[in-house]
């Protein structure tokens, strides 16, 4: 039976005279499950065919304005694709982060300092690495269970305490927060 409501049609399923009140809602459960697997099967089909899932883990460039991203480059602050360990350089400073916190929760730099971050998440969590300051907004990483991420900048030219924290909803709260120190 079609119901319209303000020139919209809205199909209404009525349950059958035969049929309990329990086994009528079981019947629409099953029904919204195989509609989800069927959306699911459908979206997992476009992203396969658009490149976002399969054989590489990378990001397609078209992400990115149709250009890859250049993470080393500290005037324009971008997040890296996923790093192994060994991609990071020496002289980065790496921080890892879990549901407990950052480690190490705090670090000190130059002012003016180019600066290499590695960020790790390190539990099955997602998470976002970010400055508080606005004077860093651009400087923001987010890490997916178990990846490594890594991105460019210039450190803050006026000394101080800069903190930075996860950005998911809830996980400032427990605790992921830390500063970075500029001397």
């Amino acid at each position: 039976m079609l119901l319209q409501i303000k020139g919209r049609e809205y199909l209404i399923i009525k349950k059958p005279k035969i049929m309990s009140e329990q086994k009528f809602i079981l019947f629409l459960a099953v029904l919204a499950l195989v509609i989800g697997i069927i959306n699911l099967v459908i979206l997992g089909a476009l992203l396969l065919r658009e490149g976002w899932v399969g054989e590489s883990s990378e990001v397609p460039a078209s992400f990115v304005s149709g250009e890859p991203v250049d993470w080393q480059n500290p005037e324009k602050p971008e997040s890296s694709l996923p790093l192994e360990k060994v991609q990071i350089s020496e002289e980065a400073i790496k921080i890892g982060v879990s549901e407990t916190g950052f480690f190490p929760v705090s670090f000190e730099v130059k002012k003016g300092e180019k600066i290499f971050l590695a960020v790790t998440s390190e539990d099955e969590w997602t998470h976002v690495f970010k400055f508080a300051d606005e004077s860093l907004i651009e400087v923001a990483v987010g890490v997916a269970p178990g990846e490594t991420r890594a991105i460019t900048f210039y450190a803050p030219k006026e000394a101080g305490e800069y903190e930075f924290y996860c950005d998911v909803p809830g996980h400032e709260a427990r605790g992921e927060k830390g500063k970075m120190i500029v001397k």
